[in-house]
């Protein structure tokens, strides 16, 4: 019989995710690395397709590649005011979730392809998470991906769709800060108030 955790064990668990940029330099072995990743492919996708590909990133010059992009658009949306962040150069492990458009690119096609690559994400990062390890879901790359492409040795037909850091957190995180689920639910209709009727 599967393990199953309580309502109250996984809320308490997911009330901890945090966006983690800052790392120490203690290594993320492999072994790791390979349970993470086998986690993330326990999502579900759409017919089954299991488009996700992943690509593990340890060498200085490519995360620095990676990272010099991340920055350069970093500065022209944020400019001082960017997050705080381990370069990524020094970042122990980058992970690329990509895929092929398996699903067509049309609005609904695009849509299964974020339907089947996101929860994979998401459980990427509550594996992080559940190794004592941080990171983060990065999309700012995105508006030079024609750039990742080459510096990843990807084919034209293979889309990138995250790059997360991975590593120790530098500093410990508390709980996440989030709106009620309350005050963004409504009943039956967009507006109309939840009120609970339990």
């Amino acid at each position: 019989m599967a393990a199953s955790l309580t309502l109250d064990e996984l809320a308490g668990f997911l009330a901890h995710q945090r966006a983690v940029r800052t790392f120490t330099r203690e290594p993320v072995d492999d072994a790791v690395v390979e349970q993470i990743l086998a986690a993330a492919t326990r999502a579900p996708s759409a017919r089954n397709l299991q488009p996700w590909r992943f690509i593990v990133i340890r060498e200085r010059g490519t995360k620095e590649a990676l990272g010099a992009i991340f920055d350069d658009l970093g500065r022209r949306l944020y400019g001082a005011a960017a997050p705080d962040r381990t370069p990524w150069a020094e970042v122990p492990v980058l992970v690329a979730v990509c895929s092929e458009y398996v699903f067509g690119t049309s609005a609904s096609g695009m849509a299964a392809l974020g339907a089947s690559i996101y929860p994979a994400v998401q459980n990427l990062l509550l594996a992080v998470q559940a190794a004592g390890l941080g990171g983060v879901l990065t999309t700012r790359w995105k508006e030079r991906e024609a750039d990742v492409h080459p510096i990843l040795g990807l084919p034209g037909e293979v889309a990138v769709h995250a790059i997360i850091p991975i590593g120790h957190p530098a500093t410990p995180a508390g709980r996440n800060r989030r709106t009620p689920a309350a005050e963004v639910t409504f009943r039956e209709r967009f507006g109309a108030p939840w009120a609970s009727s339990s």
